[in-house]
Formats: C-alpha cells, sequence, structure tokens
C-alpha cells in the first residue's frame, strides 16, 4: 500500500487535485475540510471506496468511473484504491 499520488488541476476558476492510485489498496488518507471547502469526487478510471473515519456516522461509498461523489464537509474521510490504476480527480468547492 502506498501513497496516492497528486497533481494540481487548474482551469481558469476550477481548481483542485487529480490523483492515481497505481495499485489496489493504495490510499489518499484520512483528511478533513472546513466548511465550505470540501470537494466533488470524480472516479476518472478503476474503482475505490470512500470511507467516513467518524466510527458514529460510518458510512462507505463504493464508486466506478463516471461516478461523481459530492463528499461532506467537516468529515475525516479516506480513500482507497480497489483496482490498480484507479483514477480521480477531487475539485474544491470553497
Amino acid at each position: 500500500m502506498a501513497d496516492a499520488i497528486p497533481t494540481p488541476y487548474k482551469i481558469n476558476s476550477l481548481r483542485g487535485t487529480y490523483y492515481e492510485f497505481p495499485r489496489k489498496e493504495d490510499i489518499l488518507g484520512g483528511h478533513y475540510h472546513s466548511q465550505g471547502q470540501g470537494h466533488i469526487t470524480i472516479v476518472q478510471s478503476g474503482c475505490v471506496a470512500i470511507k467516513s473515519l467518524y466510527l458514529d456516522q460510518a458510512w462507505e461509498k463504493v464508486g466506478k468511473a463516471g461516478d461523481v461523489f459530492d463528499l461532506p464537509d467537516e468529515q475525516w474521510h479516506e480513500i482507497v484504491a480497489l483496482e490498480d490504476n484507479s483514477k480521480i480527480l477531487n475539485i474544491q468547492k470553497g
């Protein structure tokens, strides 16, 4: 297991980060976004699991290429590759 490989993404006022997961189980480790600073995740290829890291608010979402997720602000979460060569684009909301 290794960290996902980030690449900054910017087109005009749209900003975000593109992440590559070369191997299954590569991870974008636990992180948190303050109010209004969350992101929309677009699964570009492969398959990923997006997991809440709060025991009292546990959830997991699985996404395949083409799926879009509007992740909640103020909640710790992580993203784990379920297939080799998975890719996502996180677009900042704030």
